[in-house]
């Protein structure tokens, strides 16, 4: 595996282009868990050239210390991608990104569903990571980009961006990976205590049993979405929210959608935890 840190370092190594092979790549925060090896094994297996990046986003952040306490291990995500076999990480600074600082400088403004759902406790998060995800876009040059159904929501805006601004990719999404207990894999679960990790599967099991009654009829969304935080409560967990969407688009389902998607995000501890599955009705 080669490590590159710069742009220029990164943008000749397209010189693959050439050789009509396909480059595929996963974009990350690091911290790799096994749901970022499921996406990176993806990658390789369908993708001639596997590029991984490793970036912490300073522009998703409310504010400096938040970035700087980010939990970083880039030693550790180096040797797994190593072990992997991947044939780029692409690590760049903070300076190589954004040159002029990011107090001022060119975003992506995306649609009103990135202030929605996860985007309510953080309105910049899903601007933040548009800009920095079209930055590697063009430094990279994909042919496809992996994205776990985990971050749903990204991958509804990812895709939205692409159509729109007719980018030349294809975006691949990655079922979600589960632990023993059905939990999505997350970088957060280590911050589970012990009594916490046998609750934490509470918020899957909430999610299926909203799907459960979508599937045999129920109709009343804003109603099943309030019992679902109410049993997620019960639970123990602090509740940012229970959602139904249609599964295309994440809007409030219409009469004609067919395939739904209930996300969730609650709080659990000091862990956040997030999940979502599809419903088809």
């Amino acid at each position: 595996m080669e490590t590159i840190r710069s742009i220029e370092a990164m943008t000749d190594a397209t010189g693959w282009r050439r050789n009509n092979r396909q480059i595929g790549l996963v974009s990350t925060k690091g911290n790799l868990h096994s749901g970022h090896v499921a996406l990176i094994k993806a990658c390789m297996g369908n993708a001639d050239i596997s590029v991984v990046s490793v970036y912490v986003n300073p522009l998703e952040f409310a504010d400096d210390e938040a970035f700087a306490n980010y939990p970083r291990n880039v030693a550790a995500d180096k040797a797994l991608l190593e072990r992997l076999g991947v044939d780029y990480l692409f690590l760049p600074t903070d300076s190589e990104m954004f040159p002029a600082g990011v107090r001022d400088v060119t975003t992506v403004r995306l649609p009103h569903l990135a202030v929605e759902l996860q985007g309510v406790e953080n309105p910049r998060l899903f601007n933040a990571r548009a800009t920095a995800w079209l930055k590697l876009y063009n430094i990279i040059r994909p042919d496809v980009a992996y994205f776990g159904e985990k971050d749903m929501q990204e991958l509804v805006l990812i895709r939205r961006m692409i159509g729109e601004l007719n980018l030349t990719l294809k975006l691949q999404s990655v079922p979600i990976v589960r632990d023993n207990n059905s939990v999505a894999l997350a970088g957060g679960l280590s911050q589970l205590t012990p009594s916490e990790q046998l609750q934490a599967p509470i918020l899957y099991q909430t999610l299926n049993d909203v799907a459960y009654a979508v599937r045999n009829g129920a109709r009343n969304f804003n109603k099943l979405e309030h019992t679902a935080k109410l049993a997620l409560r019960g639970g123990g967990f602090a509740t940012e929210y229970v959602a139904i969407r249609d599964a295309d688009t994440l809007a409030p389902p219409s009469q004609i959608s067919q395939q739904l998607r209930v996300l969730a995000a609650a709080q659990l501890g000091l862990a956040r935890l997030t999940d979502n599955i599809s419903v088809e009705i």
